[in-house]
């Protein structure tokens, strides 16, 4: 029992805290398979715990794939099916690893409250998921924090897919907002903030909107931490908040995403820090 609390506990922190990208599970959709950016089975933390105690002891786990296994899905007649499972395992007598396959009729035991006409129904889940295909247009490594050339967003309630859309995703070159802070630094008005010149600035960053040729809109200005006063400033509206809102759209292009039917920046929720000590014309 004890084992099985502490896997339920891994699994919610796992759906939060991944450190870095993971790799998906696989959807069949339209005869061909796509990369499920997402692994369905997580979000219900008691079957996740079932799981991982049915599978072997020698599963090989990576830090790409903390979960060990990759789900292989369907959509039949309206529902997100589960169809079978693989799962990488490690022989330590000839060190060697091998794939074994779990179909339906072993994993039925596991999932028998979810089993319908003798199969898998994903009734556990409720929400969107992504499935993509193509190159990758956005990457970042965290979790399924990706967007690939071609996505079929699916939204599902207790498993049943009430609506498919499908966008063609792009990148636009322009300044990247991860390089940008020297510039930023340069463009921003010190000279109004005569008590910041010591001082390191901690920017928390959300919702970091673009127009469709990469001009900055608006964002929303979560905190400022000020160093080493430690000073916090929650008011987005506060004047170093409307200086950087400022400074931000005097620089053009960024770099843009069309992801999904929206403009975007590569990050939406980050922090951007900045000193003085870096001003070129000082």
């Amino acid at each position: 029992m004890k084992k099985v609390m502490l896997f339920i506990l891994l699994c919610g922190v796992m759906l939060t805290l991944k450190a870095t990208g993971q790799s998906g599970d696989v959807i069949l959709l339209e005869g061909e398979e796509w990369e499920l950016m997402a692994k369905p089975i997580g979000h219900d933390s008691l079957l996740c715990a079932q799981v991982r105690a049915f599978l072997p002891e020698n599963l090989s786990l990576s830090t790409g794939n903390w979960s060990g296994y990759t789900a292989f899905w369907e959509i039949h007649d309206g529902y997100l099916c589960l169809q079978r499972m693989e799962v990488a395992v490690y022989d330590k007598a000839s060190k060697k690893e091998s794939t074994r396959v779990y179909e339906v009729k072993d994993l039925q035991p596991l999932f028998a409250t979810y089993c319908q006409g003798g199969e898998i129904q994903a009734r556990w889940f409720s929400g969107e998921l992504r499935a993509g295909k193509g190159d990758v247009v956005r990457y970042v490594h965290d979790g399924f924090q990706r967007n690939m050339e071609t996505e079929q967003v699916l939204t599902l309630r207790n498993g049943k897919v009430l609506g498919t859309k499908t966008y063609h995703n792009y990148r636009k070159t322009g300044l990247d907002l991860n390089k940008a802070r020297e510039e930023i630094e340069r463009r921003f008005p010190w000279e109004q903030f005569p008590a910041c010149r010591e001082m390191r600035i901690f920017f928390g960053i959300k919702n970091f909107q673009l127009t469709a040729d990469g001009h900055f809109v608006d964002c929303d200005v979560r905190f400022i931490s000020l160093r080493p006063s430690r000073e916090m400033i929650e008011d987005g509206n506060h004047p170093l908040a409307l200086a950087l809102k400022k400074t931000l759209k005097s620089i053009y292009p960024w770099e843009l995403f069309f992801v999904n039917g929206k403009y975007r920046s590569e990050y939406q929720d980050f922090t951007m820090t900045l000193m003085i000590k870096y001003r070129t014309n000082q």
